[in-house]
């Protein structure tokens, strides 16, 4: 905080303390005036507080800046149009013209007018030719001014815009990539339902002279779950009747095989390798795998064109390991996808309650790397 408010104050100082010393340095040693280096050293003053103050208080600080300007003229018996305090009267000026509302400025512009026309009646070696072109040059000033704020506005707008439009994209992907994740789970959650209703109904019949109490039991399990079932149809109705297209079935590690010959056959060098016990991990698991790899590879074909990908996965005891890096390619593909991949990614892996790091590499390649835990509920 304390940075950007210097950063906020340095322009402002900067102008004052230029301001100060052209002022006070025209005045005692290059205009012909009766000002001493004491009036000469306040005015200069004045007009440097009327700078800093344009920072928060700019009518005030043009307020400042007039009367200073004011009193030079009069003490010199003429006004001071061509003379420095006028020069940092019109530095005030455009810093007002960039803070204020231009109605604001408009009405500083006829007061600075104004404030010539009486100086010119009062001092009797004053010609109106100054008047008019002092009224002339504040107007132009305050213009261009004006203009620059009109571009920088204009800008701060674009720029909130795009901000904006960005962050309402990643928000619908996001939307869109949990409604995908909660279809493909909802899947898995009401095939093990059934599997409890068939095994539930069945159990009865291996059996021989069941007790009551099991019979009892066996039925509240087959009718719990047929009841969940049915609930998890409808549910699954309503996020497949939102999805694009037909539905397809889940994919599993072992379909990783699949995409890696897919992209081998288009002439890229890809190499996978397993490691651990390799063994079949529950759905939700298997799915978010074959997610992972499956956006890595593709984007590693879209952004790193010729490089080589390697594909690693680790199966361990508590936990599955899945690293996909790829090398330095050519020029790559323009994405329009908007980070859709990556969201994806990072959404399924923390369903499962795991860790998602993608990085560049030190040779100009990227690397993915998941780790997926397997709990109980997630082994087989």
């Amino acid at each position: 905080m304390t940075i950007r408010i210097g950063e906020r104050w340095m322009v402002p100082a900067v102008l004052a303390v230029a301001v100060f010393v052209f002022v006070v340095v025209d005045h005692t040693l290059v205009s012909d005036t009766d000002l001493g280096l004491r009036q000469s050293t306040g005015l200069a003053l004045l007009q440097a507080l009327a700078i800093v103050l344009q920072l928060r208080f700019a009518v005030l600080g043009w307020l400042v800046s007039a009367v200073a300007l004011g009193y030079a003229s009069i003490a010199v018996g003429g006004p001071s149009w061509v003379e420095p305090m006028f020069n940092s009267y019109l530095v005030v000026l455009a810093l007002l013209a960039v803070r204020v509302p231009w109605r604001t400025a408009a009405v500083v512009w006829a007061a600075t007018a104004g404030m010539g026309a009486v100086l010119t009646f009062a001092m009797p070696h004053a010609q109106w030719t100054d008047i008019v072109g002092s009224a002339v040059l504040a107007g132009l000033v305050l213009v261009a001014a004006a203009a620059v704020r009109a571009v920088i506005d204009a800008r701060r707008a674009a720029y909130e815009q795009a901000r904006a439009s960005a962050h309402q994209q990643q928000r619908t992907v996001l939307l869109e990539e949990r409604a995908r994740i909660a279809r493909e789970l909802h899947d898995v959650v009401a095939h093990h339902m059934s599997v409890i209703a068939i095994q539930a109904e069945s159990a009865r019949y291996r059996v021989a002279d069941p007790p009551p109490e099991l019979l009892t039991s066996l039925s509240a399990i087959h009718a719990g779950a047929s009841a969940a079932l049915s609930e998890m149809r409808r549910v699954l109705d309503v996020l497949h009747a939102e999805a694009d297209g037909p539905t397809q079935p889940q994919p599993r590690i072992a379909d990783i095989d699949g995409l890696v010959e897919g992209i081998q056959a288009a002439g890229r060098q890809v190499f996978l390798r397993r490691e651990g016990s390799v063994r079949e991990l529950a759905t939700g698991v298997e799915i978010c795998a074959y997610r992972i790899v499956q956006e890595a590879l593709s984007n590693a074909v879209r952004h790193a064109p010729g490089a080589d990908i390697r594909i690693e996965l680790c199966y361990r005891t508590a936990e599955l390991e899945i690293s996909v890096t790829n090398g330095h390619g050519g020029t790559a593909v323009p994405s329009r996808s908007g980070g859709r991949g990556l969201i994806g990614m990072r959404e399924r892996v923390a369903v499962l309650g795991g860790g998602l790091e993608t990085m560049p590499t030190p040779e100009g390649g990227y690397s993915v790397r998941a780790v997926l835990p397997l709990t109980e509920t997630n082994t087989r």
